[in-house]
């Protein structure tokens, strides 16, 4: 009996013995296999640490210099005169009273012959009063005086005010920033008073007060007077 149970005892160590081979074999493969998954996770994640601060970073660059992008287009030299040109300038700001204001155009070049002035076709400046009141004037060429804030309108002037009152001369001045504006030639034009002639006018409060000069119906016209509230 003893060496029947030594046998058999040694036939289970025998049947035993690969399924433990096996069992080890399996176990260096499965380490195998998984350390390049987590070498290359921990490389995935080292690369993140590196890469999303860049992008917040350039994502909070892109967000401050937004307003400038949206405010003017970018500015391009000509060839021939050597001069600073834009096309379609936009400019929007508001004053101390929010009270807001634009000037625009169709193209703008920068003066070679006096520094500071900027040379517009078909200028466009646009004021409006805290209460509403708004005024629009154009014209077919502008220059603009950077030290002063004087915007110059020559050629067919065309004034018009939110109360339907429009008129025309052939020159006139404007302080956009301060909503003001001023002529001393020739006006033609109507409103809700009725038919404007003048030798000149004169425009406060973004074009709350309008007050034409030496004409023989020469008048005040307001916000008050045109019927609308303050």
């Amino acid at each position: 009996m003893q060496a029947d149970d030594l046998v058999r005892e040694d036939r289970k160590t025998t049947a035993a013995a690969p399924r433990e081979r096996v069992a080890v074999v399996s176990d260096v493969h499965r380490r195998r296999v998984t350390r390049p998954v987590s070498r290359s996770y921990s490389r995935i994640v080292t690369a993140m640490k590196l890469t999303l601060p860049a992008v917040a970073l350039a994502a909070v660059a892109l967000i401050a210099a937004w307003p400038t992008l949206n405010e003017i287009p970018k500015p391009r030299l000509t060839a021939d005169k050597g001069q600073l040109e834009m096309i379609n300038p936009r400019y929007f700001s508001a004053d101390e009273k929010n009270q807001p204001y634009s000037l625009t155009a169709s193209r703008a070049e920068q003066s070679t012959d006096q520094p500071g002035i900027v040379v517009l076709d078909k200028p466009e400046a646009e004021m409006t009063e805290t209460a509403g009141t708004w005024v629009t004037m154009r014209s077919e060429r502008g220059w603009y005086d950077q030290n002063t804030g004087i915007l110059k309108m020559r050629g067919a002037v065309h004034v018009m005010r939110d109360d339907g009152s429009e008129f025309t001369t052939e020159e006139a001045y404007s302080d956009v920033r301060k909503g003001t504006a001023w002529g001393d030639v020739h006006v033609e034009g109507q409103g809700p008073q009725g038919v404007v002639l003048a030798e000149g006018f004169r425009m406060t409060e973004r074009g709350k007060t309008m007050v034409f000069l030496n004409s023989s119906n020469a008048s005040v016209q307001s916000a008050e007077t045109a019927g609308r509230k303050k």
